[in-house]
């Protein structure tokens, strides 16, 4: 039987907005007298360095004054502290952000069962001047007398109770923990002339300051022989940078510590951080290229829905010919040699015809959108480098995406929007030197940025980790274990190393859809079992995936998709060293179109792997499942999809889709714990999301599982309440059932807001007479992002009547201040029983959909 249509739920009915649970109790306030003890002493160090910095500025250039950054970390949240900063003349608030499990000490810790436990601490970033400061003293001695405080300033007094620390923003924080220091020293020891590097400003409210700071810090580059290549500003997520390139001399001044205090560049209070640039990149080597056969298929029509901001495809390859819209407005293809076109023909070849071992393969339907943003990069000669496709090093990432995005919708010099129906934009490449930090990149901001603004989901890899995988065993030992003792250990370390695989920049983006792998192809490939060896189990998250949380602690990556199975070399026989796993470059993997050996070979194909193919075939279906949404439109009841953009539906769908199911219990019996155990729930989630997508179930019902799709758009302190009716035949019967419910949204964002996302949606636990339970990812972590998917199953007997509906209530809040639009958003809920119960759902519930939506209708006139 063919697959039956999804089915549009009734209009929902306003509710009262639901109540969420407050945060445990953070660390006690101290004392003056502690404090003082504490603290005074950097006090009076600050105080005296801007007296120093004072004189010299005098000495030096009339009417200047000494400006810092300051960082104000404190051992809790102080409400509205924000406000009484911006109260005192010469403060100019930059941004916040909480530190996670923060350690405790003597001082501040929190109490768990009667035990000191880490908590959650804030730190505030704030420019200040000299009078500001002095300012800030006064409040100090206020409180320390035990004396009033003015009006609007007493927010003050909790900060200082809980102040774990105040100092100036120094040359470590601009440069530690951005992998500028890493990369720096890579290109010195392959002997590079020229060191390329971008150079994020502290983004400034006033133009005049900003352009200001912008001429202090060129002007600082210049002393060192250095040239600004670039210089970018995107006001809606508060960014300023500059592309620079160093001459290698000035470079190894700042890798040493000692020199470094002498270089006034990396003391330059106008900067926040030194990046690394051009370091969107990807290099891919084509393993087992052989001929593809003759593609067959429709032509595409219509407009683009799907883009692609990646490398430069070949256009004329037999699998991408007439199927793709290049547009290449910074004539990229004038440098970009045919066997060079490695990733975009990939990414391309997924998107439009998926894994091409599929004998079955179908093309989307309407044509592929591609923009290139990397170019090939060939390794300067004498040097230890590899050939590799690169966004340029003189170009800024975050203005090169958002310019490219803005061309999709608003058109550019003038021109009209060069592909305005488009719904998902696929970014199959990462940031490798910008692993999420707890901080989001400039690059996650913006893309949360224009997802709201033009309402565009972006598809993104979650990134790759192609470091060994350190197992801590010998090859002797390993051989001498039971037969899975290798897959254990693999597994183990993986999950053990979450904290060096974490996602690449700019997976933690909110609004995005974050793909990983599963270690699953269609290829039929065997391993060489001499040679290699595979340790993964089919269907299981691949080795080379980055692994979460994200932002906040919400689910990253969001789901997981085939990305080709991943081999290892297999050890030297009785080694008793430690065992570190290395990926092999050979099958099996997808097949993907790839550029051949001349350039008038339009027809070869090679194997691939990764979370780039992942994202792409995530988008594939994306593709596919458009069309449906668009007919669904067309059904009754449609227009309680009014106001939902097409962008959410997908991203509400795909999610939809996803199940931890049997990988969820093959982790769980590797790792011997139990399932349903909280500390279990967290590290599943960790290395699952919310779980691997069943293509099959995307969009479509069968006779055995129902799904009602609904929507709406709320604002903040508003719900709405969604019913989906029960099949009475279900009644009394004894079997498995599960319910899947799915919210997705955008959120509008707070750039200079710890919380960042400005909405908070969330649907309750529903209230049903199914008797079910939650089954599948971290609830906690489910409600931290922008989407919420939750499954409960159950196999009891249970009674209900006709006209029994499970309830579904929506709810929306305020999460960073400042929310003043409503938010729209797509709701899924399925039901889903076991064939042996002898019940088809789908007509029944369909049937009792069909009478609400009538009545509904007819209360309408």
């Amino acid at each position: 039987m063919p697959d039956l249509p999804l089915l549009l739920l009734p209009s929902p009915a306003p509710a009262a907005r639901g109540k969420k649970g407050g945060g445990g109790s953070g660390p006690a306030p101290l004392g003056q007298g502690r404090q003082q003890a504490r603290l005074g002493p950097r006090l009076e160090e600050l105080r005296a360095s801007f007296e120093s910095r004072r004189v010299q500025l005098q000495t030096a250039a009339v009417g200047a004054v000494p400006e810092d950054v300051l960082v104000i970390e404190t051992a809790g949240t102080v409400d509205e502290f924000v406000k009484a900063l911006r109260r005192i003349d010469g403060f100019e608030f930059l941004a916040e952000y909480d530190e996670l499990e923060v350690s405790p000490d003597d001082d501040f810790y929190a109490v768990k069962k009667e035990q000191p436990v880490g908590y959650t601490g804030r730190v505030y970033l704030v420019f200040t001047n000299q009078a500001a400061f002095g300012q800030l003293l006064r409040l100090w001695a206020l409180w320390q007398s035990n004396s009033p405080f003015a009006r609007g300033l007493a927010k003050w007094r909790d900060v200082f109770a809980l102040l774990r620390d105040i100092r100036p923003w120094n040359a470590t924080d601009r440069l530690e923990e951005t992998g500028v220091l890493d990369d720096w020293s890579e290109r010195v020891e392959n002997g590079e002339e020229h060191v390329p590097c971008e150079i994020e400003l502290w983004y400034r409210d006033d133009v005049g300051v900003r352009r200001a700071a912008a001429s202090k810090v060129r002007a600082r580059v210049a002393e060192l022989s250095g040239m600004v290549l670039q210089e970018a500003t995107v006001e809606g997520i508060r960014y300023h940078a500059l592309a620079v390139r160093l001459p290698i001399q000035a470079v190894q001044q700042i890798l040493d510590v000692e020199s470094r205090t002498n270089v006034r560049l990396v003391q330059s209070e106008q900067i926040q951080f030194f990046r690394a640039s051009g370091q969107m990149a990807v290099r891919d080597d084509p393993v087992g290229t052989e001929i593809g056969t003759a593609f067959d298929g429709a032509l595409p029509a219509g407009e683009p829905v799907i883009a692609l901001l990646d490398g430069l495809p070949l256009q004329r390859h037999s699998a991408l010919n007439a199927r793709l819209v290049v547009d290449d407005p910074d004539g990229y293809e004038r440098g970009y040699p045919a066997n060079e076109r490695r990733h975009g023909t990939a990414i391309s070849s997924l998107i439009v015809w998926g894994d091409l071992h599929n004998g079955q393969r179908v093309p989307i339907s309407q044509p592929l959108y591609v923009r290139p943003i990397l170019q090939p990069s060939l390794p300067p000669t004498g040097t230890n480098l590899s050939a590799h496709e690169q966004v340029a090093e003189n170009v800024l990432i975050v203005d090169l995406i958002f310019r490219a995005v803005r061309r999709l919708f608003e058109g550019e010099n003038g021109d009209a929007p060069v592909a305005p129906r488009i719904t998902v934009v696929n970014l199959s490449i990462g940031i490798r030197d910008r692993p999420f930090s707890g901080v989001l990149s400039p690059l996650a901001r913006m893309l949360d940025w224009l997802s709201w603004k033009y309402n565009v989901l972006f598809v993104v890899s979650a990134g790759n980790h192609t470091t060994p995988v350190e197992l801590g065993l010998s090859w002797s030992e390993l051989e001498a274990g039971p037969t899975d003792a290798i897959t254990t250990a693999v597994i183990k370390a993986l999950a053990d190393d979450s904290r060096n695989r974490r996602t690449l920049s700019p997976a933690e983006a909110m609004n995005a859809l974050t793909v990983g792998s599963l270690h699953e192809d269609m290829d039929s490939a065997t391993i060489h079992a001499g040679t290699h060896l595979d340790p993964i189990p089919r269907g299981l998250p691949s080795p080379l995936n980055a692994h979460g949380p994200g932002y906040r602690r919400s689910v990253k990556p969001d789901l997981l998709v085939a990305g080709g199975r991943v081999q290892y070399r297999r050890p030297v026989f009785g080694s008793a060293t430690q065992l570190s796993l290395t990926s092999a470059a050979s099958a099996p993997g997808m097949l993907v179109a790839a550029p051949g050996p001349q350039a008038a070979d339009l027809a070869h194909t090679s194997r691939s792997r990764g979370t780039s193919n992942s994202a792409a075939l995530l988008s594939r279906s994306a593709a596919l499942l458009i069309p449906a949404i668009e007919e669904l439109r067309q059904s009754e009841g449609a227009e309680a999809l009014q106001g939902v953009s097409n962008a959410v539906l997908v991203k509400l769908l795909l999610t939809h889709a996803a199940r931890w199911e049997t990988a969820s219990e093959a982790l769980c019996a590797i790792l011997r714990v139990q399932r349903r155990a909280k500390l279990t729930a967290a590290t599943l989630t960790r290395l699952l999301g919310f779980g691997g997508v069943d293509s099959s179930n995307i969009g479509t019902c069968t006779p055995h599982r129902v799904t009602g799709i609904g929507g709406g758009v709320l604002s903040k302190g508003t719900g709405a309440e969604h019913r989906f009716p029960l099949p009475p035949s279900l009644s009394g019967k004894r079997g498995r059932r599960r319910i899947t419910v799915t919210l997705a949204y955008f959120t509008p964002v707070s750039p200079l807001n710890h919380r960042w996302r400005n909405a908070q949606l969330w649907f309750e636990t529903p209230d049903s007479k199914l008797m079910v339970k939650r089954d599948g990812p971290d609830w906690q972590a489910s409600q931290r992002g922008t989407l919420q998917h939750d499954t409960f199953e159950g196999d009891a007997a249970v009674a209900f009547i006709d006209g029994d509906e499970l309830l579904v209530k929506v709810s929306c809040r305020e999460d960073a201040p400042g929310l003043t639009v409503a938010v729209p958003y797509g709701l899924a809920v399925t039901l889903e029983v076991d064939s042996s119960i002898g019940v088809e759902v789908y007509e029944e519930v369909r049937e009792r959909v069909r009478q609400r939506l009538r009545v509904q209708s007819q209360g309408e006139e």
